[in-house]
């Protein structure tokens, strides 16, 4: 048999009502924070732009995180015939092919299948809602010491 023994501090559970906001402005910061963290982790690059995630607007009940990287959508979301309008990508320019240059070579073609979606938001959002709790007990243990 087994016996577990739990003693509870009364006098730190007094005014817990109160003590909610600070708890859940504790808990986003560090939901956020986590957020951060997956979403550097990964995004599909060493360094440059897409790795400079940030807190960009904090309120009471939401964390706004951005990049700025104004590319990130279509590395997430994918481009051309897997994006969202699913169709190939062709010039601008009627007539002129489009041209890119691979390995100090240049490349001309007609169009491009582009690029497929990475999908790195969605795997970090799954990553961090699997440590919400964590990031909570973490608040409520810190605003009661």
């Amino acid at each position: 048999m087994v016996k577990v023994t739990v003693k509870v501090d009364a006098a730190k559970m007094q005014n817990v009502s109160e003590k909610i906001p600070e708890i859940r402005r504790k808990g986003l910061k560090y939901a956020g924070q986590g957020m951060i963290r997956h979403l550097k982790i990964n995004s599909p690059v060493d360094h440059g732009k897409l790795k400079g995630w940030f807190f960009s607007k904090t309120s009471e009940d939401e964390v706004e995180i951005q990049t700025p990287a104004e590319y990130a959508q279509y590395v997430n979301d994918g481009t051309g015939i897997y994006g969202p309008y699913k169709t190939p990508i062709y010039s601008k320019a009627v007539g002129k092919p489009l041209a890119f240059n691979i390995g100090g070579k240049m490349v001309y073609t007609k169009m491009i299948r582009g690029q497929k979606g990475q999908k790195f938001v969605e795997r970090s959002i799954a990553e961090t809602q699997g440590k919400l709790a964590g990031y909570f007990i973490k608040a409520v243990h810190e605003v009661l010491k």
